[in-house]
């Protein structure tokens, strides 16, 4: 059981983002995208959400593609965008138990998944009571990962999650993202962050020019640990990069 994707492509005016991308990633994996800005990991993950139309290739999770089955794959998906778009109106507990009744959870059974993950989450649990709009970046960014894994999905996608969270915040992020892996699940991450990266990959893919540069394992890309992942994707991607360039002027 996997995310199987086969000759992705999508290209944006006369800018190919995504050029005939093959890759499969396995139950087990916790897969980090990684790259440099504007390289097209959002469209990526987009693609595979189904909010971004490919222009060619098949996308298909644990067997079931979104041409024949569209309602049983996203029933398996749990998303965190980029944008995280909440119902700002709602407040933190009332648009957890919007997402409960769209995936059809049993009322009980929504209630214990929401207090334990705002429980998780949140120690002023009077903030919960107030309207989304209100919120902090972070505190949305925690009610976003609430609603993404609410319902349990098989296959879990975050587009830089760990973006506006405090350190403790993001701390509770690796360790809720450690305990979800399991041999029945995927995680699909795509960040900047590369110390949180660090903390939960099991493998890698490095996108650039639309092509992965790199996909494998974490061990593979650091070398078995004698490089960070920084310094990896550093050497990647700037090989030939002049560290002597003369920069005086700054020291003046």
């Amino acid at each position: 059981m996997s995310i199987e994707i086969s000759g992705l492509s999508k290209a944006f005016g006369k800018k190919h983002v995504l050029k005939d991308l093959d890759v499969t990633i396995d139950t087990g994996q916790c897969y980090c995208l990684l790259g440099k800005n504007g390289v097209g990991k959002s469209t990526f993950l987009n693609c595979i959400l189904d909010l971004i139309q490919p222009d060619a290739g098949t996308i298909s999770l644990f067997d079931k593609t979104y041409m024949l089955d569209p309602i049983a794959v996203k029933q398996n998906l749990g998303a965190l965008c980029e944008d995280n778009p909440l119902i700002e109106e709602f407040t933190g507990l009332e648009y957890l138990n919007f997402v409960s009744r769209l995936y059809r959870l049993a009322p009980e059974e929504a209630a214990q998944r929401i207090a334990s993950l705002t429980n998780y989450f949140f120690t002023d649990r009077e903030s919960l009571h107030k309207n989304i709009a209100g919120y902090s970046t972070g505190m949305k960014k925690k009610v976003g990962i609430a609603a993404a894994i609410l319902h349990k999905p098989q296959a879990l996608i975050l587009d830089e999650p760990f973006t506006g969270l405090d350190p403790i915040a993001a701390q509770l992020l690796v360790n809720l993202i450690r305990s979800y892996r399991n041999a029945n699940r995927v995680i699909l991450i795509s960040s900047h962050d590369l110390n949180y990266v660090e903390k939960v990959a099991t493998h890698i893919g490095v996108l650039n020019d639309g092509q992965l540069m790199y996909n494998g394992s974490v061990q593979e890309f650091t070398m078995n640990g004698a490089n960070l992942i920084d310094q990896a994707l550093f050497q990647l991607l700037l090989p030939h990069h002049n560290a002597e360039t003369n920069m005086d002027w700054m020291l003046t």
